[in-house]
Parts: structure tokens; C-alpha cells; sequence
């Protein structure tokens, strides 16, 4: 008799049930690291492939002359780019690759940055920002006071500032009428208004120059030919609504 059968039968029974847990817990791993796993790995592979968006983050550097800047665009991505198109109001920006996956460009205008990209998938994403760094509007005129023939006013710039060596003004018979005044500190200036419209004129530090007319009122010529335009306007669709009505009746 072998030592098999030499066992107690509750102890052979108890062998045999544990050889058989033991190889069906091999055989559940062997299924899991061979088949189950492999396919979740393939089809998750396959799915990051097919559904993945391109990603990528835009960066507005600072502008010391406000005249140029630059953005950079850096992809964050797994999948490589198929294509990328970018434009600043509408207008093509040429790229410059200056890593492996980081772009950057040269800016000269303030507006709208649209970046369209096409991952090698096809999926595509569009990336918008705002470019306001850069000064690209003259001075305005705040705070206006008209009193006795003297116009006073400040002027700001919000960005490089206003060149006060520019503030002047003209009409037809002076082409230079400096102005009373001039308070740098404040932004306040004075000119004298006698019998003639005069047209101010002012730059910014960088060439950005407004011209603005008023009569001998102090009032905006510009805004008031708006004004009237818009009364005309009015006084047309009312005459034309009223017309209507009449033939109506």
C-alpha cells in the first residue's frame, strides 16, 4: 500500500480539493495577465488614438515698447500634430518651431489669436486669446471744461503714455497755436478758443496721433455732426412713417 492510500480519507479528499483550488487560481491568472489584460490595454491604446483631442496652452508675453510682442504655443499632446493654423484677426501668423513640441511668433497688432489644431487622429481643437499688450490707440481727451473761450482738458494714455512735446493745434489761418497750458503731472491743458474752430491734435509715445475739432462753443464738431446726422435720421422715418399712416387711411 502507498503512502497515498496510507492517508486518512478526510485528509486525501482535502488534497485533492486544494489542487484543484490552487490550479483554478492559476488558470483565473493565466487568463488574466495573458487575455484579459492585453485586451484592455490594445483597446484602451486604440481608444486614446481615435478620441484624443490635441491639447496645447498659449502664452501673451509682456511688451516692453508696445509697439512688439510675442506668443508662444506649447503642445501638450500625446499624439503628434497633423496640422496647425494660426491667425490674429483673421490674418495667417507664421510660426517658429523652437522645441519639440513648443511654437512661438512675432507679434505687431492687438486683436483676436485663433489657434486651430488637427491632431494626427483628425480630431481638431480651436485655442482663442485676446492680444492687448501692444499700444496701438492715440490719446483721449477726459474731464473737458469750456468757460469764457478757454477749453480745458486732460489727456491719458493708458499705455505708453501721451508726449506732451506733440500737443498743438490749427485751424485755416494758423497752422500752429500752442496750447496756454500744459500740466504733465496732471494731464491738463489749456487752449484758447476765439472766433475759428480749431482742430487739437496729440501723439503717444509712439506715433499713435488723435485730431480733434471744436467750434468756438467748445463743443465736438465731429460729435455734433453725429448728433445732427442722427436727428435727421429721425425726423426722415418719422416724415416717412407719417406718410405711411395717410396712405394707410
Amino acid at each position: 500500500m502507498n503512502q497515498y492510500n496510507n492517508q486518512p480519507r478526510a485528509n486525501r479528499r482535502q488534497s485533492g480539493s486544494q489542487y484543484r483550488q490552487d490550479a483554478g487560481k492559476r488558470g483565473f491568472l493565466s487568463i488574466l495577465l495573458f487575455y484579459v489584460l492585453p485586451f484592455i490595454l490594445v483597446n484602451g491604446l486604440i481608444f486614446l488614438v481615435v478620441t484624443e483631442n490635441p491639447k496645447g496652452d498659449i502664452t501673451i508675453g509682456e511688451s516692453s515698447d508696445y509697439i512688439n510682442t510675442t506668443m508662444e504655443l506649447k503642445i501638450s499632446s500625446l499624439l503628434p500634430l497633423k496640422s496647425m493654423e494660426v491667425t490674429l484677426d483673421g490674418t495667417p501668423i507664421e510660426m517658429k518651431k523652437i522645441g519639440s513640441k513648443t511654437f512661438t511668433a512675432a507679434l505687431t497688432n492687438n486683436g483676436a489669436l485663433e489657434v486651430k489644431l488637427t491632431g494626427f487622429n483628425k480630431m481638431k481643437t480651436a485655442l482663442n486669446e485676446q492680444v492687448n499688450v501692444l499700444d496701438d490707440t492715440p490719446p483721449v481727451i477726459k474731464d473737458k471744461v469750456f468757460k469764457e473761450g478757454l477749453l480745458s482738458f486732460r489727456l491719458e494714455d493708458s499705455q505708453s503714455g501721451v508726449d506732451y512735446s506733440s500737443v498743438t493745434a490749427y485751424n485755416d489761418d494758423n497752422p500752429d497755436i500752442l496750447p496756454l497750458s500744459i500740466d504733465r503731472s496732471t494731464g491738463l491743458v489749456m487752449f484758447e478758443i476765439k472766433k475759428d474752430n480749431i482742430t487739437i491734435s496729440a501723439k503717444d509715445k509712439i506715433g499713435n496721433e488723435m485730431h480733434i475739432t471744436y467750434n468756438p462753443k467748445g463743443e465736438n464738431v465731429e460729435e455734433e455732426e453725429i448728433d445732427t446726422e442722427q436727428a435727421q435720421d429721425e425726423d426722415a422715418d418719422d416724415a416717412s412713417l407719417d406718410q405711411t399712416e395717410k396712405s394707410n387711411d
